[in-house]
C-alpha cells in the first residue's frame, strides 16, 4: 500500500517533470587535438534566463561499466535521463547538443525503439561506451521515439575521433581536424555562415595551439551579448581533467578531474556555487518549517501571474492562510508561510520565496527543490 508521503513524492516529481521540454537549446561545441596528441572538448550552453543548471555525478554501477557526470536544467532529477543536456564519463567519451531546425523529412519510427525507452538512451552511452563508433553504431540501429528531429549531438572520445549525429544523417571526423558545431545542421548541408559563433570559433582552432587557454578563450568569446549563455564546460579528454564556470559567477573557474569527481560519490552541484566540487560538499539538512499566521494584505501582495520563458505562467492564488500554486498543465501545489516572504510544502523539502527584483523591478518568484535553486519568474503587469 502506498503512504502519503511517497505518493505525494511523485505529485511533486511530476510538477517539476512536465515543466522541461524536450527541445534543445542554443551551444556552442568545440572538439580539437593538440599539437602533442591530447584530445580537447568544450561546450557553451545557452539557455533561458532564470533557470538553474547542475552538474550530476554517477559512478559505476551493475548497470554502467563507466562513471560519468552529466549536465541538467531545473533540478538534478533530470540529470540522468533523456533530460540531461550532455555529459562525459571516465572512459573518455562526451557528448552534448546543438539545436538546429527540425529536419521534415525523418520518421523516428523509421528505427528502432530502445528498448528501456527514450530516456534511458543518454545514461546508457554515457555508462557503457567508450568510442565515437559505438554510439554511431548504437543510433544507426536505435532513435529516440518522440524527438531528436530538431537536435545534432556533437560526440567526441579520448581517441581524437569526433562526429555529429542528427536526423539529417551522420558527419565523422577522421583525420584530426577539429569539429566545430553551432546552430545551422552540419549533417544537411546548412550553411554555417548564418551563425556568427562558428567563425570566430574555426579561426582560433587555426591560428592557437589547442589548450586550455584556446579553449577558455572561444567559450568565453562566443558566449551570447545577451547573457543568456548559462555555463562553460572543457574537457581534456586524454587527461580527465574538467573545468567548469558560470555566468553566476565568472571570476571562478572550477578544476577538477573526472576520477576525483566520481569518487566522491553520487550527487548534484548548483552552477549558482561551484566551490563545493573542490572544498566539499555543503552539509546539507531539511527541517520542516514551523508555519506563522500571515495577515491577508501580505497574502495579497503576491496573488497574480508569473512568467519564465522556460516553464510558462505560473499562477499564485490566495488559499486561507496558504497560497496555491498552478502551474502551465493545471498541477496545483498549496504551500504554507514560514515568514513573511517564504512558503513551504509541508511533505518535501520545497521552498518558495518572493521578493522585489530591484534589475527588473517586478515582483518575482523563486522555487527551491531539496536546498537547490531551481529556477525564477517574475509577476506581470496588471
Amino acid at each position: 500500500m502506498k503512504n502519503i508521503k511517497s505518493s505525494l513524492s511523485k505529485v511533486t516529481l511530476l510538477i517539476l517533470l512536465f515543466l522541461v521540454p524536450t527541445s534543445i537549446l542554443p551551444c556552442t561545441i568545440v572538439s580539437a587535438i593538440s599539437v602533442d596528441g591530447q584530445v580537447w572538448n568544450a561546450n557553451n550552453e545557452d539557455g533561458p534566463f532564470g533557470i538553474a543548471n547542475f552538474i550530476n555525478v554517477y559512478p559505476k554501477s551493475k548497470n554502467a561499466k563507466y562513471g560519468y557526470y552529466t549536465l541538467s536544467y531545473l533540478s538534478p532529477k533530470y540529470g540522468n535521463s533523456g533530460q540531461m543536456q550532455g555529459g562525459m564519463n571516465e572512459a573518455g567519451l562526451t557528448f552534448d547538443f546543438n539545436a538546429i531546425p527540425v529536419v521534415e523529412n525523418f520518421n523516428p519510427k523509421s528505427k528502432k525503439a530502445f528498448p528501456n525507452g527514450d530516456h534511458a538512451i543518454l545514461p546508457f552511452i554515457l555508462g557503457n561506451m567508450s568510442s565515437v563508433q559505438e554510439v554511431i553504431n548504437f543510433f544507426n540501429t536505435y532513435w529516440f521515439q518522440n524527438g531528436f528531429t530538431s537536435a545534432q549531438m556533437h560526440v567526441a572520445d579520448k581517441h581524437g575521433r569526433f562526429a555529429i549525429i542528427s536526423a539529417s544523417g551522420i558527419k565523422i571526423n577522421k583525420n584530426g581536424d577539429h569539429l566545430v558545431s553551432t546552430n545551422f545542421d552540419i549533417c544537411g548541408n546548412g550553411e554555417n555562415a548564418s551563425c556568427w559563433r562558428y567563425p570566430i570559433a574555426t579561426s582560433k582552432l587555426s591560428e592557437f595551439d589547442v589548450n586550455l587557454s584556446t579553449m577558455l578563450s572561444i567559450c568565453k568569446e562566443t558566449a551570447q551579448k545577451n547573457g543568456t549563455t548559462m555555463y562553460s564546460n572543457v574537457q581534456n579528454l586524454t587527461t580527465g581533467d574538467i573545468w567548469f564556470f558560470s555566468k553566476h559567477d565568472q571570476n571562478t573557474l572550477i578544476n577538477t578531474n573526472i576520477k576525483d569527481l566520481l569518487a566522491k560519490g553520487k550527487t548534484s552541484y548548483s552552477f549558482s556555487d561551484l566551490k563545493p566540487i573542490v572544498n566539499g560538499q555543503n552539509n546539507y539538512r531539511w527541517f520542516k518549517p514551523k508555519q506563522v499566521e500571515l495577515d491577508k494584505t501580505t497574502l495579497n501582495n503576491y496573488i497574480g501571474t508569473y512568467n519564465n520563458t522556460f516553464i510558462g505562467n505560473v499562477i499564485v492564488q490566495k488559499k486561507d492562510n496558504s497560497i496555491e500554486i498552478s502551474f502551465s498543465d493545471g498541477v496545483q501545489l498549496t504551500v504554507n508561510p514560514s515568514s513573511s516572504n517564504t512558503f513551504f510544502f509541508p511533505f518535501e523539502d520545497i521552498v518558495v520565496k518572493f521578493s522585489i527584483d530591484e534589475e527588473h523591478n517586478k515582483t518575482s518568484i523563486e522555487f527551491f527543490e531539496n536546498g537547490y535553486w531551481s529556477f525564477t519568474a517574475w509577476k506581470a503587469s496588471p
